[in-house]
């Protein structure tokens, strides 16, 4: 299952301060291409060359993993139990350090990942 709208996210944060028209062409993919994925216009999810070209050059800490995961059916992280209030508390302390559009996309995301 391909989420667009997480895909959208990321690729948003992998382009950093650049232009949409700078990052394909620093990625090496057309520009219509890199609109179609931002604009959530795209149907199927893209292969993994251009994944890979986007995570090459991607800002934001933005990796290819967090790409993939977008396309795969059924991508759930597993937690050992013991590590759970560890893990929680970690998350709190830095989504506290987000600006509000930071913490925004983390919440999206945490929606996406609740209605799987």
């Amino acid at each position: 299952m391909f989420n667009k709208r997480i895909f959208s996210i990321l690729l948003e944060k992998a382009k950093g301060e650049r232009s949409w028209r700078q990052f394909a062409m620093d990625c090496d993919i057309s520009y219509i291409q890199m609109r179609k994925l931002a604009l959530m216009q795209q149907e199927n999810s893209p292969r993994i060359k251009l994944i890979r070209k986007v995570a090459a050059n991607a800002a934001g800490g933005v990796t290819e993993e967090d790409l993939l995961f977008c396309t795969r059916k059924g991508g759930k992280i597993e937690k050992k139990s013991g590590e759970t209030a560890r893990l929680g508390e970690l998350f709190f302390h830095k989504f506290e350090s987000l600006s509000m559009g930071q913490r925004k996309m983390v919440l999206d995301f945490i929606d996406f990942l609740a209605n799987r």
